[in-house]
């Protein structure tokens, strides 16, 4: 506080220093749920993938639950790994991706698993399941 400057202007300096404080503790609050929200959304839509554990029927026991963001009715896509013709000068795995089929979430059951029908495609255990991109 400087000879000018009375008692209550320096109060009024404090409380605006704190008040400019907490807006800014407030905005990265804030941000920091809608970036987490938003980080949710973009794995719910870009990276929900599982494994096919058993196929029964017309229906398979899939490794994504609720706590993978998934919903009754989804349609997921259904890839197998096949390793590619052998070759001793390739020095990295040769495998590919193909396309066997797709399922819809029919029932959820926990956070971690859900029973999906089978759409179309013979599916086997191990089979990669994705969520369907649009």
């Amino acid at each position: 506080m400087n000879a000018n400057s009375s008692p209550s202007s320096f109060a009024k300096s404090i409380v605006a220093s704190w008040s400019r404080g907490l807006a800014a503790v407030a905005l990265i609050g804030v941000l920091s749920i809608s970036t987490s929200a938003m980080a949710g959304s973009l794995k719910h839509e870009f990276f929900m993938q599982g494994q096919v554990l058993e196929v029964k029927d017309k229906t398979v026991t899939i490794c994504i639950g609720s706590r993978d963001g998934a919903e009754v009715g989804q349609v997921l896509q259904v890839i197998r790994h096949e390793p590619g013709p052998y070759s001793p000068k390739r020095t990295i795995p040769n495998f590919t991706r193909k396309n066997i089929g797709s399922v819809r979430i029919a029932t959820i059951f926990d956070d971690h698993y859900s029973v999906a029908e089978i759409i179309g495609g013979e599916l086997k255990v191990n089979d990669t399941v994705e969520l369907d991109k649009p």
